[in-house]
């Protein structure tokens, strides 16, 4: 029965997130790549033998990196914070691990609700593309866009454990000062950062060795086996800390403050 728990959240969750507001704000996510794919495409002709290298890198920056991370910053990190405020903290806590398990369903329901969108889009993109893209530049973008989900909805998840109280104002600054900034720094730090592995896979994914030899501190030089297993260890340990601070923090109500 408690293995089934976390599934059970992500039922109730996906059930009451239904709402005009999340599915408009769904729609957003997917409108704002394609519309700026399709903006590019009627002012560029695209030929089979034009470099296709541009769209993948345009293409990945708008969904695995931007749309991904939008998505999951409003679905992931305020995973206790809207506990917090619904009054209904007390009793998951009484609930025996219902603390992990909460935390698990609305991990896997961010992961759903924010990999819907992205594959939508990315599928609109590449038909907008078209014949150019290919199915690898499709099948790469998607499995980048579940790497990229799993990987930062675990880190969201966990700074809305830690800064429950800030969780919004944290999750953004670390986005901006570490995904987007020191992921970008040609130092050792920019490779304890995901967007840092994804791009690394996507050079290697897609056959961009020019582009892997001329911006190695961007793209890595790494094989695609490392950049995996450093992916699938950032996940696991984000989880399990998550999942260690969340049954041992004592959160205050709304009744204590």
């Amino acid at each position: 029965m408690i293995a089934t728990l976390p599934l059970d959240v992500m039922r109730f969750e996906l059930g009451r997130s239904l709402t005009i507001g999340r599915i408009a704000m769904w729609f957003l996510l997917v409108a704002f790549p394609v519309a700026l794919i399709a903006t590019l495409r009627t002012l560029r002709t695209v030929a089979p033998s034009d470099p296709i290298e541009p769209w993948g890198i345009t293409l990945y920056f708008l969904v695995p990196e931007v749309v991904c991370l939008l998505g999951l910053l409003l679905w992931a990190t305020p995973a206790i914070s809207t506990e917090l405020e619904g009054q209904t903290w007390i009793y998951l806590a009484m609930r025996r691990s219902g603390r992990s398990m909460v935390l698990l369903g609305k991990y896997l329901t961010a992961v759903v609700w924010t990999l819907s969108a992205a594959l939508t889009a990315i599928t609109l993109c590449v038909w907008i593309i078209g014949p150019a893209a290919g199915f690898q530049m499709w099948w790469v973008m998607c499995v980048l866009a579940v790497l990229s989900c799993f990987a930062h909805a675990a880190l969201y998840i966990l700074i809305g454990v830690i800064f429950y109280k800030r969780t919004m104002v944290s999750a953004v600054f670390y986005t901006l000062a570490i995904e987007y900034g020191v992921s970008f720094v040609p130092a050792l730090i920019n490779k304890f950062t995901i967007n840092y592995r994804l791009r690394g896979l996507l050079a290697q994914w897609m056959g961009w060795e020019e582009a892997r030899s001329r911006a190695e501190n961007v793209f890595g030089a790494e094989p695609a086996e490392t950049h995996l297993l450093v992916l699938f260890a950032f996940t696991i340990t984000l989880l399990g800390v998550a999942s260690f601070k969340v049954t041992r923090t004592e959160y205050p109500t709304q009744q204590e403050d």
